[in-house]
């Protein structure tokens, strides 16, 4: 998993990731393989994606070296929303 910033907004999104082979059952008949968490954050212009995986992500702890400015919650009232839906 890449390293997630604690500085920046992060959106979270529930996704299906088909895998490519010929012979998944899985893929070709369904959806595909998930549903799994990602994240989505801008770093600068562009927009960079992180894998979080199948448990939903938690608010992350503070950081005790970091300035006394928090970072952006996530927003974690969603995650029972989405959750729910699949």
């Amino acid at each position: 998993m890449k390293e997630l910033p604690n500085d920046q907004h992060i959106t979270y999104q529930l996704q299906y990731r088909k895998c490519g082979k010929t012979s998944c059952s899985t893929c070709r008949t369904g959806q595909g393989h998930g549903p799994y968490w990602y994240a989505y954050w801008r770093d600068g212009s562009r927009l960079r994606s992180g894998y979080v995986g199948k448990i939903p992500p938690t608010q992350p702890a503070p950081n005790p070296n970091s300035s006394t400015e928090s970072a952006p919650a996530p927003h974690v009232e969603d995650f029972a929303v989405l959750s729910a839906l699949v």
